[in-house]
């Protein structure tokens, strides 16, 4: 009788030994300013997670601010991500584009015990104080020497006699902080150009066509984004600028490709590389002062046949090696 009551408590007596040999994974909160689907979020996701892979448990949480940047509702998923916080308690935050720095990092976690890397924010982290002793990361910047010094390489049959310089261009973005944080970046650089640089800051889609059949009296368009844009139709849009387009047009975004004639593109992958391994860094017990913040390097060109017929540019055998053709 005791042999079989021993029997039956053996697994009982097993289960606290067999509790402690499961070793629960690191907790990783990653922070977006916008929404799932929306093809920036969405790249930095898949270099982040692919990275991440088995060092941590993720959870994700989207600030949803390129869809809804009325201040009331960006105040309400705030106190609902800092809820998350405080009941989950991350072991390291990625927080992804300026406006997770703007409304969280920078108001609740400078010099607290929560790690914070950050990625996305454009041009320069300064405006958020970074570093702070908990955080680092990597700023996001636009290629724009790149982008233009291949503009005018691939301009210059259409110029004729006139030079690169005297060109007048158009910025057309959605209304939106980042849309103007990074305009004032490319009118600095095209100003020590010499070039002039016509900003659009659209609402909705009406208003975007509208801006884009301004531009076309001039030499250059830059379609910077569509996200952001209220009621906007991708295939619309591109029925509309194969339509319409008789300017050469550029954009920093790959997403933006099939609505240009040229990409210079960043790849959103990198940021969220690079922030999940230092993430990884930090959870393995690395100071954060030794991981430093950096730039983004990488680069991607785009070529869309299509529309470069319609504004007559051959390309050089420069800018089509290595480039990828929109189809």
């Amino acid at each position: 009788m005791k042999r079989v009551s021993l029997l039956l408590l053996l697994p009982l007596l097993l289960q606290p030994l067999h509790a402690q040999a499961v070793v629960e994974k690191p907790r990783c909160l990653l922070l977006y300013s916008y929404h799932a689907g929306y093809a920036w979020n969405d790249g930095v996701d898949e270099g982040a997670t692919r990275t991440l892979a088995d060092h941590c448990t993720i959870r994700r949480f989207y600030l949803d601010s390129k869809r809804n940047p009325d201040p009331k509702t960006i105040r309400s998923k705030v106190d609902e991500v800092m809820g998350v916080v405080m009941a989950w308690q991350p072991d390291v935050m990625i927080a992804v584009d300026d406006n997770a720095s703007k409304y969280v990092v920078a108001p609740y976690f400078k010099g607290s015990d929560t790690p914070v890397v950050f990625c996305g924010v454009n041009w320069t982290a300064e405006s958020y104080g970074y570093p702070y002793r908990n955080v680092t990361g990597m700023v996001e910047v636009a290629p724009i020497d790149a982008l233009l010094e291949q503009t005018a390489e691939a301009m210059r049959p259409l110029l004729q006699e006139r030079s690169f310089n005297q060109i007048k261009a158009h910025f057309i973005d959605a209304d939106r902080l980042s849309a103007r944080k990074i305009f004032a970046y490319f009118k600095r650089a095209f100003d020590q150009r010499g070039i002039t640089l016509e900003p659009h800051f659209v609402d909705d889609f009406d208003a975007w066509k509208s801006a884009y059949q301004h531009a076309q009296r001039d030499d250059l368009i830059l379609l910077i984004n569509h996200a952001g844009i209220e009621d906007w139709d991708q295939q619309a849009a591109q029925q509309f600028v194969e339509q319409e387009g008789k300017t050469f047009s550029v954009t920093n975004h790959d997403w933006m490709r099939s609505l240009v004639a040229m990409t210079v593109a960043k790849v959103p992958q990198e940021q969220g590389e690079w922030a999940a391994a230092a993430a990884i860094k930090i959870l393995q017990g690395s100071p954060i002062s030794g991981i430093p913040i950096t730039r983004n390097r990488q680069m991607i060109r785009f070529i869309n046949p299509r529309l470069l017929s319609r504004v007559g540019v051959s390309l050089p055998q420069s800018l089509l090696d290595g480039a990828r053709v929109v189809r």
